[in-house]
């Protein structure tokens, strides 16, 4: 199973790699509508966990995997949004707390993209064990990696 879940981490970095040529000729518009909407469905996915793991409300180990698999599917997704053009100050129009340190910095930022997509991964399998406590320590890798990003790349 582990080396099925590392087949595909490599084959979604690859696909994510391959399509940010493709991205390119995208409209920083439809980039930063694109890449929010991603973002906005792993929120809608991320919140009922987060209440789970704080004991906000009762862990349900069927509905935390089934969130958990949905974040592993979207994980490799935003990243092709994020173009040039497309960043805070780009006079595009369009609200955006993407910083240029993003493009500035392509490197690192793709480092933190394979980290929370596997990191992702693992949340997935480890919640479909269902034990709470092993969840919820995954759980917070996932959103401790959104938060290191977001400190560095996202406007306050």
């Amino acid at each position: 199973m582990r080396k099925l879940k590392g087949n595909l981490l490599a084959t979604a970095v690859a696909m994510t790699l391959a399509t940010v040529g493709m991205a390119q000729a995208a409209d920083p518009t439809d980039a930063i509508e694109y890449r929010q909407s991603v973002f906005s469905v792993m929120g809608w996915h991320f919140g009922p966990m987060g209440d789970m793991a704080k004991g906000d409300i009762d862990y349900d180990a069927d509905e935390f995997a089934r969130r958990a698999e949905a974040i592993s599917t979207l994980a490799s997704l935003p990243w092709e949004g994020f173009i040039e053009g497309s960043y805070i100050g780009d006079g595009h129009g369009v609200s955006t707390d993407a910083k240029a340190d993003i493009a500035d910095n392509p490197d690192d930022v793709q480092e933190r993209v394979q980290r929370f997509t596997a990191d992702a991964a693992t949340l997935a399998e480890v919640a479909q064990e269902g034990d709470f406590n092993a969840s919820r320590r995954a759980f917070v890798t996932v959103a401790d990696a959104c938060s290191n990003c977001h400190d560095d790349y996202r406007q306050k």
